[in-house]
C-alpha cells in the first residue's frame, strides 16, 4: 500500500467525503503501491481515508472507505450487495438491462457493471481497480450471479490518456450479443465491441417518455447508435422512425432491434452519414419532423475541449431545431460530464434563437434511478436531457 500525505488545507474535501484526490493534493509519497492501495493521511500524518491508486491519473487515488475498513473482498461484496438491494427497489416491470453498479453512485469508485439478461459486463476504469480484478470479479459473480461474466479493462488507457479501441474477445470467451428485455422490448447488447458497455442503458428513462408521445408521429433519431430510440418510438405506435448514424455495424443492429420487436424494416429508414453533413441537407431541404432525437456523443472529453464542444453543441442543435414542425418535440442530450446542466440549457437557448424558431423547456430527464449520483459527488451526474416542445 503506498501512503500518500496531503499538503496543509487539502484534507477538507476528503473529509467531505469526496472520493476524488488530485495529484496536486499530495505533498509526500512513500510506498509502492504496487497492490493499487493507497492510504490518504492529512499533513500531520493522520489516516483519513483508503482507495484505489492511480498514479498516472490527475485523480491519483478514489477513495473507497472514510473509516478504516480495508478495500477488500469483504468490502466489494457488501458494496454490490447494498447496488443490488437499490435496483430491486427501482427497475421498472420487463426488464432485465440495467446498471448494476454505478462507480461512485455506489461508493465504489472506478468500477462499473452492467446486466444485459444473462450477461453481466464489469469495466475497471482506473489503474488501481484493474489490479484488485480478481476480488472484484468473484464478489460481482457472488452477488449477481451472472451466466456469463466479462470484464474490461480500460483503467491503464484511460490514465494515460489513451483511447485505444476495444480488442474482441478470444475465441469462445463469450457471445457477441447479449438479449435484454427494457420494458418490455427486446435489445441485444454488443457485449464484445460497442460503445460503452455495449449499449446506452442511462437513456431509459427518455425512451420511455418518447414512447408515450410518438404515437402517430414521425421520429428522425440523430446519432442513433443501434436504434434503440427509433424501438421505443415505434413501440408507442409511431407511423416512421429514421436512424441516422455514420457506423454502419451500429445500423445493423438498429435492423435487427426492429425485427426483434416484430417491426418492418425498410432500408429507408436507416442512413449511414455524418450526422452534421446530414443535418445540413435536411435544413436545406427544409424537411419537417413530428420528434427529433439529438443524443450526440461526448464533445468534451477534457477542459480544454468546452469551448470547441459548445460550438458543437450548439451548432447540431440549431440544426435539428430548424427540423422540428411546429407544435412538436426535440430531445437534445449531453454526456460531457465537463459541461454543466445550466450552459447546456444556456447553449441550446442560443441555438434557438439562432434557429429563429420558439421552444419551451418541458422537462429535464437525465439518466434513471439504475444510475445512482452521489451527494458527495455531484461529478458524477453526467447525462443532461433536455424535452424541447415548439411553438406552434
Amino acid at each position: 500500500m503506498i501512503r500518500l500525505a496531503l499538503k496543509p488545507g487539502r484534507e477538507e474535501s476528503v473529509l467531505r467525503r469526496h472520493p476524488w484526490v488530485f495529484s496536486g493534493a499530495i505533498a509526500s509519497e512513500s510506498g509502492d503501491g504496487s497492490d493499487g492501495r493507497a492510504e490518504v493521511v492529512d499533513a500531520a500524518g493522520r489516516p483519513i481515508a483508503l482507495g484505489a491508486y492511480s498514479p498516472h491519473s490527475q485523480i491519483v487515488a478514489r477513495l473507497w472507505s472514510f473509516d478504516g475498513r480495508s478495500p477488500d473482498l469483504t468490502l466489494f461484496r457488501g458494496r454490490f450487495e447494498a447496488a443490488w438491494r437499490l435496483r430491486k427497489d427501482v427497475l421498472p416491470a420487463e426488464t432485465t438491462g440495467f446498471r448494476a453498479v454505478n462507480s461512485e453512485g455506489d461508493l465504489c469508485p472506478g468500477v462499473l457493471v452492467d446486466v444485459f439478461g444473462e450477461v453481466a459486463v464489469m469495466e475497471l476504469l482506473t489503474e488501481g481497480t484493474e489490479l484488485w480484478r480478481a476480488d472484484l470479479e468473484l464478489a460481482a459473480r457472488e452477488v449477481f450471479a451472472p451466466a456469463r461474466l466479462i470484464v474490461r479493462e480500460s483503467g491503464s488507457d484511460r490514465d494515460r490518456g489513451l483511447r485505444r479501441p476495444l480488442p474482441p474477445l478470444p475465441p469462445g470467451e463469450g457471445v457477441d450479443y447479449a438479449p435484454f428485455l427494457e420494458n418490455g422490448l427486446w435489445f441485444f447488447a454488443d457485449v464484445s465491441s460497442g460503445q460503452k458497455t455495449g449499449f446506452y442503458l442511462d437513456q431509459r428513462e427518455n425512451r420511455s417518455r418518447l414512447r408515450s408521445l410518438a404515437n402517430g408521429r414521425s421520429v428522425l433519431d440523430l446519432f442513433s447508435y443501434s436504434g434503440a430510440f427509433s424501438v421505443a418510438a415505434l413501440a408507442g405506435g409511431a407511423r416512421r422512425a429514421v436512424d441516422v448514424d455514420s457506423s454502419e455495424s451500429a445500423l445493423a443492429l438498429a435492423r435487427e432491434h426492429r425485427r426483434a420487436n416484430g417491426f418492418l424494416v425498410d432500408e429507408s429508414d436507416f442512413v449511414r452519414a455524418d450526422v452534421f453533413e446530414d443535418l445540413r441537407r435536411r435544413a436545406a431541404a427544409r424537411e419537417s419532423w413530428d420528434v427529433v432525437v439529438c443524443d450526440p456523443p461526448a464533445f468534451a472529453k477534457k477542459r480544454g475541449d468546452l469551448r470547441r464542444a459548445a460550438r458543437g453543441y450548439q451548432d447540431v442543435n440549431r440544426l435539428a431545431m430548424s427540423l422540428v414542425a411546429p407544435g412538436g418535440w426535440l430531445l437534445t442530450c449531453s454526456c460531457s460530464g465537463l459541461l454543466s446542466a445550466d450552459l447546456f440549457q444556456k447553449i441550446v437557448f442560443s441555438a434557438s434563437l439562432e434557429a429563429g424558431a420558439a421552444f419551451a423547456l418541458a422537462a429535464r430527464q437525465g439518466a434513471g434511478a439504475d444510475h445512482p449520483v452521489s451527494l458527495d459527488c455531484p461529478e458524477g451526474e453526467y447525462l443532461k436531457g433536455l424535452w424541447l416542445h415548439r411553438a406552434s
